[in-house]
C-alpha cells in the first residue's frame, strides 16, 4: 500500500468539501493569487495533451490580473510552454516544472542552474525503462523527468521501485511523488521554493497570498501560503494541510469567479 499513500490516494478520515461561498478570501485588492493548473484549474485527463481548458477560464485570469494589479501566477508541474499552449492569452506570471522556470514581466528564465548531464541520463533510463512497459507514459521535463502509471495503476509498485531506485542512485536529485505518477528532479526545485521567492518581489510583495492545488507536490505550497497568513485550498480529498477544501476545479473557479465580482 506504500505507493498508494505516497501518491495520495488514501486522504484524512472523511475529508468534507466547502461551498465556495464558505471560504472567506482577502480582498482582490491585498491578495496574491497563486494556482495550479491540473487538476485545480481544469480537469485531469488520462494523459497530460487531453485536458479541456474550460472557455471562460481566460476571462477569469484576465480579471484577477486586473483586480490584483498583476498579482497572478500560475504554478504548475508543467513546463511553461506547455502552459502558454492552453493559455496563450494569459499574460501573468508562470512558474513551470514544479519551480524550476519563471516566466515574469514577459520574461523567461530558469530558477538555477541544474545539472544538464545527469537529467539527460535520467531521462534515456526512464524511457526506456518505458519502451519496456508500454502502459506507462514518460514525460521529459527540463529539470528532470516523470513516470506516468494512470492507465496502469495495478503496476504502481513496480513505478515507485524502479523510480526511487534512480532517484536514490543520482546525487542532488530527489523522487517527488504525485497523483498517478512519480518524477525525479533536483533537491533544490519546489513549487514553495518558487512561491517563497516569488512572494517578496514585485507586485506579489506584501500581498496576502491565496494558493490552490490538487496534488502532492502542491502540499509544501499550501504549507508555505499558511505560514505566510494566506489562504490555503485543496482541490479534492486527498489529505492535506490546508485549511479551506473544494471538491473541483468547477468549484474553485466558481469561488473566484464571486470573489473577483
Amino acid at each position: 500500500m506504500q505507493y498508494y499513500q505516497m501518491t495520495g490516494f488514501l486522504g484524512g478520515p472523511d475529508p468534507c468539501t466547502q461551498k465556495a461561498d464558505d471560504i472567506d478570501l482577502p480582498h482582490p485588492d491585498t491578495a496574491a493569487l497563486l494556482l495550479d493548473f491540473d487538476g485545480t484549474l481544469v480537469d485531469i485527463a488520462d494523459r497530460p495533451d487531453g485536458i479541456t481548458v474550460p472557455d471562460d477560464l481566460g476571462d477569469l485570469l484576465a480579471r484577477a490580473m486586473d483586480r490584483t494589479d498583476g498579482a497572478v501566477a500560475l504554478v504548475s508541474g508543467r513546463t511553461i510552454d506547455d502552459l502558454v499552449q492552453f493559455l496563450p492569452g494569459f499574460d501573468g506570471t508562470l512558474i513551470g516544472a514544479h519551480g524550476s522556470e519563471f516566466r515574469v514581466a514577459g520574461e523567461r528564465f530558469p530558477a538555477a542552474d541544474f545539472d544538464h548531464d545527469t537529467i539527460e541520463r535520467l531521462q534515456r533510463l526512464v524511457e526506456d525503462f518505458g519502451a519496456l512497459r508500454p502502459e506507462f507514459l514518460v514525460e521529459p521535463k527540463p529539470t528532470g523527468v516523470v513516470l506516468h502509471y494512470r492507465q496502469a495503476e495495478a503496476l504502481g509498485a513496480l513505478a515507485l521501485h524502479f523510480m526511487e531506485s534512480l532517484a536514490d542512485a543520482a546525487e542532488g536529485f530527489r523522487l517527488q511523488p504525485a497523483l498517478m505518477a512519480y518524477e525525479i528532479k533536483p533537491e533544490s526545485v519546489g513549487k514553495d521554493i518558487a512561491l517563497d521567492r516569488l512572494l517578496d518581489d514585485g507586485p506579489f510583495a506584501g500581498r496576502t497570498p491565496i494558493y490552490a492545488g490538487d496534488d502532492l507536490t502542491d502540499e509544501p505550497a499550501l504549507k508555505l501560503v499558511r505560514a505566510r497568513g494566506g489562504a490555503a485550498i485543496k482541490i479534492g480529498d486527498a489529505e492535506t494541510v490546508a485549511a479551506h477544501r473544494l471538491a473541483d476545479p468547477t468549484a474553485l473557479r466558481t469561488l473566484l469567479d464571486g470573489w473577483l465580482g
